[in-house]
């Protein structure tokens, strides 16, 4: 899949033409460090969290440490107003989690480490924010020349001014795995006392358990990551049955999150609507908590544009325009250039980087497999086993709501009806050859769980439901799942890139990392022993 850029969002999923801001500070960083003539380059990402701005140095074979104290002088020109703290990481991919940290306090009083740099003529040119259906270059290293002139501080000071409220959205271009360093660095172990200045200090990693830094990985999981995956839960673009419920703008369905989204090998979501014209629905929606989703067929080229491969069909509204609207939505899915999968006793193989991958998607209901019927799974499991390299699980089952972000070993309830229990299942299609299982149905959140060496997603949540899903509460939280996984199909690493629906059910990247706080909530909460690392940012390792 091509990569692609950072989109920079605005808290309500529009586009913010000040967002465009953290690419220019990224620009000035890379530009201030690097010399194109000096070869690796030093990579430089740039993120956002309340009043803290984190930067990322990803510098194979290069002491990327030397260079924190020029970041720190050029940050605290930049008078940035509404940051107070400034973060610098290792950034350089490894998988041993002691990698090192430095942290800073961005008061009036602070004195800068040492002289900031000499100036470049000129700041590098803020990149247009990319639109629905752009295929955009990385940025994730920029060198122009340094050509150091009497002006830097001027120029930084007049940058900032345009700048200090407008470092408002994460950029998730680092690595999927913590970003890590074998050994820790000498300067964690020896104070700065001679070059810091009193408002720095040295922390420990930042890591969910606040310990010390420590090797959690064991060496024998620092294996190469073959295949990367993202995943997310249910999907209703809009509907045009029973009133017209569609954006005037199909861009603004996706543009908050889009180049979150196609930069991997498979990209998966639930799609929980249909592809149809087909008039007559299946259900009585004049009976209250009853409705029938049918959107127009052409939106599956906005599903293909913002970036999907993999669609489940495989869900308690796929049927809601009887069978000629399941069939004319999986029609209009591979028409668009993706795969779906959801078909009773089908198996769908997808090959990426040189591996065949197999899905199959389940729900609770008799026209799709059931995840009620274990030896049928067991069965399905292992003849895709036979033929694939990888069996990604998907399922639509469990309670649904707001009160649904509990998962237990025992069959769940909704409305009387038999929804599975999922925990069962999983574990039984895992210890039959699945490799990774990904969940949906509940509309929240769920914990994760790492089963013998391979990941469980018990629930995505949300991620779109256009004027049709509720987004109060838990509702409204939702995230990306990244998963990395090795030739075996064993967990390697991955990240959860925390999202947030707006009033209209659309998705926009979370600055508060309400995603984050709650998968790792419910992760420890239903799965206390579950061996997995969940970090304030995002990261998951296995430990």
């Amino acid at each position: 899949m091509p990569q692609t850029s950072r989109l920079q969002a605005g808290k309500a999923g529009a586009i913010a033409p000040e967002g465009r801001s953290l690419m220019t500070i990224a620009q000035l960083l890379a530009s201030t460090l690097n010399d194109p003539q000096i070869k690796p380059q030093i990579k430089v990402e740039v993120s956002r969290r309340d009043r803290t701005l984190y930067v990322f140095l990803t510098a194979p074979g290069v002491n990327a440490q030397g260079h924190v104290p020029t970041i720190y002088a050029v940050v605290t020109a930049l008078g940035l107003a509404d940051i107070t703290h400034l973060k610098v990481f290792d950034g350089t991919e490894k998988r041993l989690v002691n990698r090192w940290q430095h942290d800073f306090s961005l008061e009036p009083a602070a004195v800068p480490p040492q002289p900031a740099p000499a100036p470049v003529d000129s700041l590098p040119p803020e990149a247009a924010a990319p639109r629905l259906g752009q295929t955009l270059g990385s940025d994730r290293t920029v060198a122009p020349g340094r050509r150091w002139r009497w002006g830097l501080l001027t120029a930084v000071a007049a940058l900032g001014f345009g700048l200090t409220a407008a470092v408002t959205q994460w950029r998730y271009s680092q690595p999927s795995a913590p970003l890590l360093s074998e050994t820790l660095p000498e300067a964690l172990t020896t104070p700065l006392t001679d070059s810091a200045s009193p408002g720095v200090t040295l922390l420990e990693p930042l890591l969910a358990t606040g310990a010390v830094a420590q090797a959690l990985t064991p060496p024998d999981l620092a294996v190469p990551v073959t295949l990367t995956i993202k995943a997310v839960g249910d999907i209703i673009p809009g509907t045009d049955y029973g009133g017209y419920r569609l954006p005037s703008d199909w861009q603004y369905l996706f543009r908050g999150v889009q180049d979150h989204l196609g930069d991997v090998d498979i990209t998966f979501g639930n799609f929980e609507s249909t592809l149809t014209d087909y008039p007559h629905s299946a259900k009585d929606t004049s009976r209250g908590n009853t409705f029938a989703f049918r959107t127009p067929p052409w939106y599956a080229s906005v599903l293909k544009e913002a970036g999907f491969d993999v669609l489940s069909v495989a869900n308690n509204h796929s049927f809601d325009f009887f069978e000629q609207g399941f069939n004319d939505t999986i029609a209009h899915i591979e028409a668009a250039g993706m795969q779906a999968v959801g078909r009773k006793d089908e198996i769908l193989y997808v090959e990426a980087q040189g591996l065949t991958v197999a899905f199959i998607g389940f729900s609770t209901y008799s026209y799709h497999n059931m995840v009620q019927d274990l030896a049928g799974a067991i069965a399905l499991v292992q003849t895709a086993k036979a033929q694939a390299d990888i069996v990604v699980i998907s399922f639509h089952a469990g309670k649904e709501g707001s009160d649904a972000t509990v998962t237990r070993d025992q069959t769940e309830y909704f409305f009387s009806e038999n929804r599975g229990n999922v925990v069962q299942f999983s574990r039984t299609v895992i210890d039959h050859g699945a490799d990774l299982v990904l969940g949906h149905g509940p509309h929240v959140p769920r914990a994760l769980e790492l089963y013998n060496g391979k990941l469980i997603a018990y629930s995505l949540g949300n991620f779109v439901g256009y004027r049709s899903l509720s987004t109060v509460g838990p509702l409204g939280i939702s995230l990306i799942l990244q998963t990395d996984l090795d030739a075996q199909g064993n967990f390697v690493g991955g990240r959860i890139i925390p999202v947030a629906l707006d009033r209209n059910g659309v998705p926009y990247l979370d600055n508060y990392f309400g995603g984050v706080t709650l998968v790792r909530q419910f992760t420890q909460r239903d799965f206390p022993d579950t061996p997995l690392e969940i970090d304030d940012l995002g990261y998951i390792w296995p430990r």
